[in-house]
C-alpha cells in the first residue's frame, strides 16, 4: 500500500517441457502441438495475491482462505503458479504479523510453485530500505522454498528470486523483484542487474515479472518517481525502459501497491521489438475489509481468442474465496487475445524435458541416467532433454527436477 505522495506518472521458439509444473505436483494440461496452440488444450491459471498487509495486521482469515482455495482448486483450475505482489505485512518490525502470514500461506508449501517479494511495508521502517528486512528474509526467504524443483535462485540480499515452471506445454521463467527494484542494469551485483542476468541465462523462456510498485491506477501510468525515503530504487518507467522493453521474452508484468482510485489498472504496451506486454495492477487493501480476500486469476485459454489471427486468450478474473464472489466490472474482468504459437513458437518444439533416455516418458530410468552422467559414467543420454532447467548444463538440479516430474507422472 502507498500514500498518495507521488506526483502523477519473444522472440523465437522456446524449448518445451512436459505438461506439469516442475517439482510442484500440479497437473497441468498442455497447449496443443503444431498449428493453433490449442484446439486440444485445457486452460491453465496464474494466481496473483495482492497486498495482504491489512490481513496480517488484523490477523484475519482472508489470506488463509486464499491459500486453502488455491490448494483445493489447483487441479480443477490448473493453477500453475502463484505470485504474491508484495506488502506481505503492514508493519515489517512486528513478528506476530509475519507469523500470521507464514501460517496463512503454509497450504501453498509443497503444493504449487509460488513466490513472494518485499513491498515497502515489509522493511522494519516503512519505506526505508536502510532499515532491517530480516523478518522477511527469515519467514519468506529462499529457505522457505528449499528443495522445491521450481525454485531457481535468489539475487542480492535474498530479496529477489526467480522460479521455473511449466504449463500448457511451455517452459516459463518468473522473476519476483523487490519494491522499486534498485541498482543498475549492467551491474549484476545489484537487484536490477541481477534480474537482467537471469533473463540472459534463460533467453528462450517466456517470462512473467512481478514487482511491487510499477503501474498506477490513477493516473493510470507507470510510476515516475522513487518513493523510498533515501531515493534508493528505480521507478516503474525506468524499469520498463531498462528491463522490460528490451527483453522481448517478458510478456507480462504483475504489480500491486497503488490504490488511489480502485486499486485496479491494466494496459497493453509494445516493447522494443513491437511485441505486446500485458501490465496488470491489483491492490484491494483500501477497500472495505481489505477487499475481502480478493485475488486475481490470470487464465490462459488456448483456442478461445476472438479471431483466426489471435486464436488464444488471456482472461483475467477477480475473485474472493472468502465470499465466493467475482467482480465483473471492466477493471476486474477483462482479457487479451493473442496467438500463442506466433508469440512463443509451437508447443511441440524440442524434446520432452527430463526424457534423458528418449523413450517418450519421464521415469526413474531417466533420473538414474542423469545421475550416472553427472557422475561421469559412460551413459548415452539426450543432453538437451536432460537439461531440464535449460541453463546449458546437466547437473544435480536437473536430476531433482526430473525426479519431481517422474513422481508427478506416477
Amino acid at each position: 500500500m502507498t500514500a498518495d505522495s507521488e506526483a502523477t506518472g519473444w522472440s523465437g521458439p522456446t524449448r518445451r517441457t512436459i505438461l506439469r509444473a516442475l517439482g510442484a505436483g500440479a497437473t497441468l494440461a498442455g497447449v496443443g502441438a503444431a498449428g493453433s496452440s490449442a484446439q486440444s488444450a485445457e486452460p491453465w491459471t496464474v494466481v496473483a495475491l495482492p497486498d495482504t498487509q491489512f490481513y496480517a495486521e488484523d490477523k484475519t482469515s482472508y489470506p488463509r482462505d486464499q491459500a486453502e482455495w488455491i490448494a483445493a482448486a489447483r487441479d480443477e483450475e490448473n493453477i500453475a503458479y502463484v505470485s504474491h505482489l508484495g506488502d506481505v505485512v503492514e508493519h515489517g518490525d512486528d513478528e506476530a504479523e509475519w507469523e500470521h502470514m507464514s501460517d496463512s500461506l503454509a497450504p501453498l508449501d509443497g503444493t504449487v510453485p509460488y513466490s513472494t517479494l518485499p513491498g515497502n511495508h515489509d522493511w522494519a521502517s516503512l519505506g526505508d530500505r536502510t532499515s532491517s528486512i530480516e523478518n522477511y528474509q527469515q519467514y519468506f526467504g529462499p529457505s522457505r522454498h528449499e528443495g522445491e524443483g521450481y525454485f531457481g535462485g535468489a539475487g542480492p540480499d535474498d530479496l529477489n528470486t526467480y522460479q521455473l515452471f511449466s504449463a500448457g506445454g511451455y517452459d516459463f521463467l518468473h522473476l519476483a523483484l523487490e519494491w522499486e527494484v534498485p541498482g543498475e542494469i549492467d551491474d549484476p551485483s545489484t537487484a536490477l542487474g541481477w534480474a537482467q542476468s537471469v533473463l540472459e541465462q534463460y533467453p528462450d523462456r517466456p517470462t512473467i515479472v512481478t514487482t511491487h510498485s510499477y503501474l498506477r491506477d490513477y493516473p493510470q501510468r507507470r510510476t515516475l518517481q522513487v518513493q523510498e525515503d533515501n531515493g534508493i530504487g528505480t521507478e516503474g518507467q525506468t524499469v520498463w525502459e531498462k528491463l522490460i522493453a528490451p527483453n522481448s521474452q517478458v510478456f507480462m508484468v504483475l504489480c500491486g501497491h497503488w490504490h488511489r482510485d480502485d486499486g485496479e489498472a491494466h494496459q497493453v504496451s509494445s516493447n522494443d521489438d513491437g511485441e505486446e506486454v500485458y501490465e496488470l495492477l491489483s491492490d484491494f487493501q483500501n477497500r472495505s475489509n481489505g477487499g475481502y480476500g480478493l485475488l486475481r486469476q490470470v487464465q490462459f485459454q488456448p483456442g478461445e481468442g476472438g479471431s483466426e489471427d489471435d486464436p488464444d486468450r488471456i482472461q483475467v478474473y477477480t475473485y474472493s474465496p472468502s465470499t465466493d464472489e467475482f467482480l465483473e466490472d471492466a477493471d476486474s474482468e477483462f482479457g487479451f487475445d493473442l496467438d500463442f504459437d506466433a508469440r512463443f513458437g509451437s508447443a511441440s518444439d524440442g524434446p520432452l524435458a527430463g526424457d534423458a533416455d528418449g523413450d517418450g516418458d519421464v521415469d526413474s530410468d531417466d533420473v538414474d541416467a542423469i545421475q550416472r552422467s553427472i557422475a561421469g559414467e559412460d551413459v548415452d543420454i539426450n543432453t538437451e532433454a536432460a537439461d531440464v532447467d535449460d541453463d546449458g548444463d546437466v547437473d544435480i538440479g536437473d536430476a531433482i527436477r526430473a525426479r519431481n516430474i517422474s513422481e508427478e507422472g506416477q
